[in-house]
Protein backbone atom coordinates (compact mmCIF):
# COMPACT_ATOMS: atom_id res chain seq x y z
CA UNK A 1 0.00 0.00 0.00
CA UNK A 2 1.09 3.53 -0.94
CA UNK A 3 1.23 5.92 1.67
CA UNK A 4 0.41 9.45 0.70
CA UNK A 5 1.03 12.32 2.71
CA UNK A 6 -1.97 14.07 3.94
CA UNK A 7 -4.59 11.28 2.34
CA UNK A 8 -6.76 10.64 4.05
CA UNK A 9 -8.46 6.60 4.66
CA UNK A 10 -12.39 5.50 5.44
CA UNK A 11 -12.91 3.80 8.18
CA UNK A 12 -12.99 -0.15 8.24
CA UNK A 13 -16.54 -1.00 6.37
CA UNK A 14 -17.83 -2.97 9.02
CA UNK A 15 -17.27 -1.16 11.97
CA UNK A 16 -18.96 1.64 9.81
CA UNK A 17 -21.49 -0.65 9.17
CA UNK A 18 -22.41 -0.91 12.85
CA UNK A 19 -22.48 2.64 13.39
CA UNK A 20 -24.98 3.68 10.91
CA UNK A 21 -26.72 0.59 11.98
CA UNK A 22 -26.84 1.99 15.28
CA UNK A 23 -27.38 5.26 14.96
CA UNK A 24 -30.00 4.74 13.39
CA UNK A 25 -31.66 2.12 16.30
CA UNK A 26 -30.77 4.87 18.81
CA UNK A 27 -32.85 7.74 16.88
CA UNK A 28 -35.52 5.26 15.91
CA UNK A 29 -35.75 4.65 19.54
CA UNK A 30 -35.76 8.19 20.27
CA UNK A 31 -38.65 9.32 17.65
CA UNK A 32 -40.58 6.33 19.09
CA UNK A 33 -40.65 7.53 22.71
CA UNK A 34 -41.74 11.23 21.82
CA UNK A 35 -43.15 11.14 19.04
CA UNK A 36 -45.00 14.55 18.70
CA UNK A 37 -41.66 16.20 19.51
CA UNK A 38 -40.04 14.53 16.88
CA UNK A 39 -42.99 15.82 14.22
CA UNK A 40 -42.75 19.19 16.04
CA UNK A 41 -39.29 18.92 14.86
CA UNK A 42 -40.22 18.47 10.85
CA UNK A 43 -42.28 21.87 11.59
CA UNK A 44 -45.36 20.44 12.26
CA UNK A 45 -47.62 22.45 14.64
CA UNK A 46 -49.04 20.54 17.89
CA UNK A 47 -52.17 19.55 16.67
CA UNK A 48 -50.83 17.61 13.52
CA UNK A 49 -47.84 16.14 15.27
CA UNK A 50 -50.52 14.67 17.97
CA UNK A 51 -52.74 13.26 15.17
CA UNK A 52 -49.74 11.96 13.33
CA UNK A 53 -47.94 10.01 16.08
CA UNK A 54 -49.14 7.10 14.51
CA UNK A 55 -47.03 7.51 11.34
CA UNK A 56 -44.07 9.11 13.65
CA UNK A 57 -44.35 5.25 15.07
CA UNK A 58 -44.36 3.60 12.15
CA UNK A 59 -41.51 5.29 10.52
CA UNK A 60 -39.39 4.81 14.01
CA UNK A 61 -40.44 1.06 14.16
CA UNK A 62 -39.30 1.19 10.31
CA UNK A 63 -35.68 2.74 10.82
CA UNK A 64 -35.59 0.79 14.26
CA UNK A 65 -35.74 -2.89 12.40
CA UNK A 66 -33.34 -1.80 9.82
CA UNK A 67 -30.38 -0.50 12.21
CA UNK A 68 -31.09 -3.51 14.67
CA UNK A 69 -31.05 -5.87 11.70
CA UNK A 70 -27.40 -4.68 10.41
CA UNK A 71 -25.65 -4.04 13.84
CA UNK A 72 -27.20 -8.48 14.29
CA UNK A 73 -25.63 -9.15 10.91
CA UNK A 74 -22.70 -7.01 11.70
CA UNK A 75 -22.51 -9.22 15.16
CA UNK A 76 -22.99 -12.67 13.98
CA UNK A 77 -20.82 -12.06 11.11
CA UNK A 78 -23.28 -12.65 8.46
CA UNK A 79 -23.90 -10.22 5.44
CA UNK A 80 -25.50 -6.79 6.63
CA UNK A 81 -25.48 -5.74 2.91
CA UNK A 82 -29.67 -5.90 2.56
CA UNK A 83 -29.98 -3.97 6.00
CA UNK A 84 -27.67 -1.36 4.83
CA UNK A 85 -29.15 -0.76 1.47
CA UNK A 86 -32.86 -0.73 2.98
CA UNK A 87 -31.65 1.68 5.43
CA UNK A 88 -30.24 3.67 2.36
CA UNK A 89 -33.62 3.26 0.36
CA UNK A 90 -35.15 4.38 3.35
CA UNK A 91 -33.05 7.38 4.11
CA UNK A 92 -33.46 8.50 0.16
CA UNK A 93 -37.00 8.32 -0.28
CA UNK A 94 -37.20 10.16 3.59
CA UNK A 95 -35.14 12.85 1.64
CA UNK A 96 -36.97 13.29 -1.66
CA UNK A 97 -40.40 13.42 -0.11
CA UNK A 98 -39.21 15.98 2.48
CA UNK A 99 -37.73 18.01 -0.15
CA UNK A 100 -40.77 17.88 -1.77
CA UNK A 101 -43.03 19.12 1.30
CA UNK A 102 -40.03 22.44 1.61
CA UNK A 103 -40.80 23.12 -1.92
CA UNK A 104 -44.73 23.26 -1.91
CA UNK A 105 -44.62 25.01 1.31
CA UNK A 106 -45.70 22.28 3.85
CA UNK A 107 -42.53 22.57 5.56
CA UNK A 108 -40.08 25.43 6.69
CA UNK A 109 -37.14 26.10 8.44
CA UNK A 110 -33.80 24.79 9.11
CA UNK A 111 -34.32 21.58 10.87
CA UNK A 112 -36.48 20.23 7.48
CA UNK A 113 -33.66 21.56 5.12
CA UNK A 114 -30.78 19.84 7.39
CA UNK A 115 -32.76 16.62 7.53
CA UNK A 116 -32.72 16.64 4.20
CA UNK A 117 -28.70 17.01 3.68
CA UNK A 118 -28.67 14.60 6.06
CA UNK A 119 -30.83 11.71 5.01
CA UNK A 120 -29.41 12.10 1.53
CA UNK A 121 -26.00 12.30 3.20
CA UNK A 122 -26.44 9.14 5.29
CA UNK A 123 -28.00 7.13 1.74
CA UNK A 124 -25.16 7.88 0.33
CA UNK A 125 -22.89 6.71 2.55
CA UNK A 126 -25.08 3.29 3.56
CA UNK A 127 -24.52 2.56 0.02
CA UNK A 128 -20.84 3.16 -0.22
CA UNK A 129 -20.59 1.32 3.05
CA UNK A 130 -22.75 -1.60 1.58
CA UNK A 131 -20.94 -2.02 -1.37
CA UNK A 132 -17.47 -1.59 0.54
CA UNK A 133 -18.53 -4.65 2.65
CA UNK A 134 -19.74 -6.76 -0.86
CA UNK A 135 -16.17 -6.11 -1.89
CA UNK A 136 -14.37 -6.83 1.27
CA UNK A 137 -16.48 -10.31 1.44
CA UNK A 138 -15.75 -10.89 -2.42
CA UNK A 139 -12.33 -10.67 -1.58
CA UNK A 140 -11.90 -12.77 1.10
CA UNK A 141 -13.80 -15.22 -0.67
CA UNK A 142 -11.25 -15.55 -3.50
CA UNK A 143 -8.31 -15.54 -0.86
CA UNK A 144 -9.86 -18.62 0.36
Amino acid sequence: MKIVPGARSLPDARALGQQIGAGRAVIAAAILAAPVPAARLLGADTATAQRVTWLSRMMAIRDGALGAGAVDALRRGRDPVSWLLGGAVADAVDAVVIAGALKRGRLRGVVPMSLVVGAAGTSALGVVTALRIRGADRRLRRQA
